[in-house]
């Protein structure tokens, strides 16, 4: 081996020229020696007599991708820029292609070994996206994704994987690449607006893509609700109502749309008040009242909706003592009295849901300060005793 290396240096010495220099990178790739293989096709596209040479450019090809593929820590420096060494693979490949007919071998070969460099990323990135090594496979479906440029089953993992490693801004960045390619699915719309809540986006941007999806995707319920939650993030309460009815024209019976409706009344019954509008927020109060008794009329077991109704509920309660605080002694001796049993009613009217949700979930801190005010308010010291000793 020495002495064949030895006359490949003596040789080139007497006649560096390119040919030369092409035969001996491809001496130095069979035996292997790739750093030497680099050297030598390096200063070989030193001469731009080359540029036009299809078996120089596939020679190139041929050593950086297999020092690609080498476990040699030792090659590790010349590809720590990945995307940029894998980028000159299928460059040097294109270039064979471009440089050859379609029937002519070099062809045939660069196309064969672009199609095993998208096969190895995707191969090897399937593999550790399944050991949990997500930033590994996404480095892997990058290298597919340079491969082959416009091939979505790329982007869709590279998404994935950096979506799973916590990557969001750069799984964003895949998913709108793909969007370029191709109709997103569910799943990617889904991967897209997790992220984008994920990276604190502004909520503005977040609608933008939800109602992008919905474009896509008119009768997915989960997009619906992900609109109306936004809007309610943004007080568009009459924006939020207006998608809600009409979603539940064309899904009447749809019981996440009802208990979504109920939240959203609720909510606009106490910001109305809240505004100093009355009639609107007791409106909305029997249009949520009705929702929310729908809802757990077919859901009895549901904590969030028996709790929430409650506590609506008590509002009315917490309004007439509000009042009540604010008379004046002469008022509260001629109607003080009657006020605090109307109180009390809405108090009774919300005490059977607020125990439901206790029943449901024993123990909730929140219930159980409900139920302490409740039972203290309707004197209801049996109650109050075993509640405050533990029992529900």
């Amino acid at each position: 081996m020495k002495y064949v290396i030895i006359i490949l240096i003596t040789l080139l010495s007497e006649y560096p020229n390119s040919q030369d220099l092409i035969s001996v990178a491809n001496t130095f790739l069979n035996d292997k020696n790739y750093t030497e293989a680099k050297s030598a096709i390096d200063e070989a596209f030193a001469n731009t007599d080359v540029t036009t040479n299809p078996r120089a450019w596939y020679t190139k090809a041929r050593v950086y991708h297999e020092i690609l593929k080498s476990d040699d820590k030792e090659l590790n420096p010349l590809k720590r820029d990945q995307d940029g060494f894998v980028n000159t693979i299928v460059e040097a490949y294109q270039r064979t292609q471009s440089l050859t007919p379609k029937t002519n071998n070099l062809h045939i070969l660069a196309t064969n070994q672009i199609e095993i460099l998208w096969a190895s990323g995707i191969n090897e990135g399937v593999s550790y996206f399944q050991n949990g090594q997500f930033r590994k496979a996404l480095s892997s479906f990058n290298i597919s994704k340079i491969a082959k440029p416009r091939d979505t089953t790329s982007y869709m993992n590279a998404a994935v994987s950096a979506q799973n490693a916590g990557l969001y801004g750069e799984a964003i960045s895949n998913y709108q690449s793909l969007k370029n390619l191709t109709r997103l699915s569910k799943s990617a719309y889904n991967g897209l607006i997790i992220c984008k809540q994920l990276s604190n986006s502004p909520f503005e941007d977040q609608l933008n893509i939800v109602e992008e999806a919905l474009f896509e995707y008119p009768n997915y319920i989960p997009y619906v609700i992900q609109e109306v939650r936004l809007l309610v993030r943004l007080n568009r309460l009459d924006a939020a109502e207006s998608v809600l009815n009409t979603a539940l024209k064309r899904n009447p019976n749809n019981a996440q749309l009802i208990i979504r409706r109920a939240d959203l009344y609720d909510r606009i019954f106490k910001a109305s008040y809240l505004a100093g509008e009355p009639e609107r927020s007791e409106r909305y109060f029997g249009l949520a009242s009705s929702d929310y008794e729908r809802y757990i009329n077919s859901f009895p077991t549901d904590f969030t909706a028996h709790y929430n109704y409650a506590v609506m509920i008590n509002e009315q309660a917490n309004r007439v003592y509000v009042r009540i605080n604010l008379m004046s002694k002469e008022e509260y001796e001629i109607r003080g009295q009657e006020a605090e049993q109307y109180g009390h009613d809405w108090t009774r009217k919300a005490l059977p849901y607020m125990e439901t949700a206790n029943t449901i979930k024993p123990g909730d801190d929140n219930v159980k300060k409900a139920l302490g005010v409740f039972y203290e308010r309707l004197k209801m010291d049996e109650k109050l005793a075993a509640l405050n000793n533990g029992g529900n």
